[in-house]
């Protein structure tokens, strides 16, 4: 795969995404959290969060 400079590495990401992306790790207690990415950059941030009722 070609590495081309439009493509975010952990140190270019905007800081935008960071701060949505640690937001969403604060608030889920229990779940998932799936980032998704097209042509090398963030484009949707994705919750399940799980309630464990035991």
């Amino acid at each position: 795969m070609a590495v081309g400079s439009s493509m975010n590495t952990p140190d270019n990401l905007p800081p935008r995404v960071w701060e949505k992306i640690e937001a969403a790790i604060r608030t889920v207690g229990y779940g998932s959290i799936t980032i998704i990415v097209q042509d090398g950059r963030v484009i949707q941030i994705e919750i399940n969060e799980k309630i464990k009722l035991v």
